[in-house]
């Protein structure tokens, strides 16, 4: 029950971040998006209080079942923000970034999830295996949340109906910054985490339904990082492809994980 109070208070957290973000929005205020960071921030540290009191308990990297691995993902998605944001000043990302880390974590916390599920005695490796890859989804969900402020504002300045709230979103290049940059660090580290994963397997059987679901989620987002330079796409077809792609991603990993066995590794 401790654990899981964490796990409540970072939710709550995050959702009065978004109440506070759209507060922001809707008054222009621009002292608000510095009270949003602040309820994130509290919401990273719950979250990471959560993680470490699970990790204690079950002796090893939180990352053993559902709930655990939202939990790490709604962790992963605040830490890259704070990183992001902090550097680029982009507040209504963080406007955007708290309402999907309360929903996880309320999720989380009401779905029958929580069920024990014993992790392979494989140590360190396997850990940064699972870490990496959901630290690269983070990095992804961000990148398609500044895809969709993107596209949102491209469509408002070429409609030329500007409300007020809208000067206080950020500059279309600084998204496309943004975008680019959290999109080849969440390539680079699901490439890591993937090979990692592949070492791994060598040591036991193969789970061929997860390793061609993974394959196929690496080559799309190969397509998405080589858009631009090798295929031409323009910035608003890239916007949408990484929407698109971690809707994908985030629509099929739990279905992926139930038709897939679990990975048998020798002792």
């Amino acid at each position: 029950m401790e654990e899981r109070f964490w796990l409540g208070l970072a939710g709550l957290f995050a959702f009065l971040g978004a109440l506070r973000g759209a507060y922001t929005l809707g008054s222009r205020a621009k002292e608000g998006s510095r009270m949003v960071d602040l309820f994130l921030l509290a919401a990273l540290g719950s979250q990471s209080l959560f993680l470490y009191f699970r990790g204690k308990s079950i002796g090893h990297c939180p990352i053993t079942n559902l709930l655990e691995t939202v939990a790490f993902l709604g962790w992963a998605l605040l830490l890259v923000y704070l990183f992001v944001g902090s550097a680029y000043r982009l507040s209504v990302l963080g406007f955007c970034t708290a309402p999907v880390v309360s929903l996880l974590d309320f999720a989380a916390l009401i779905a029958p999830i929580d069920r024990a599920k014993p992790l392979p005695k494989m140590g360190w490796p396997l850990e940064v295996h699972g870490t990496l890859l959901l630290l690269a989804y983070g990095a992804l969900g961000i990148g398609a949340i500044a895809g969709l402020l993107y596209l949102f504002e491209d469509k408002t300045l070429k409609s030329r109906r500007l409300a007020g709230w809208f000067y206080t979103f950020p500059a279309l290049g600084d998204l496309l910054v943004v975008q680019r940059r959290l999109l080849n660090l969440g390539f680079v580290l699901l490439t890591v985490g993937l090979l990692a994963g592949v070492s791994l397997s060598i040591r036991g059987s193969w789970d061929w339904v997860k390793l061609f679901w993974s394959v196929g989620v690496w080559l799309l987002y190969l397509v998405l990082v080589c858009a631009r330079s090798v295929f031409g796409w323009r910035q608003r077809r890239v916007a949408q492809g990484m929407v698109w792609g971690f809707l994908f991603v985030m629509l099929t990993f739990w279905l992926i994980n139930n038709w897939s066995r679990a990975h048998q590794f020798r002792m």
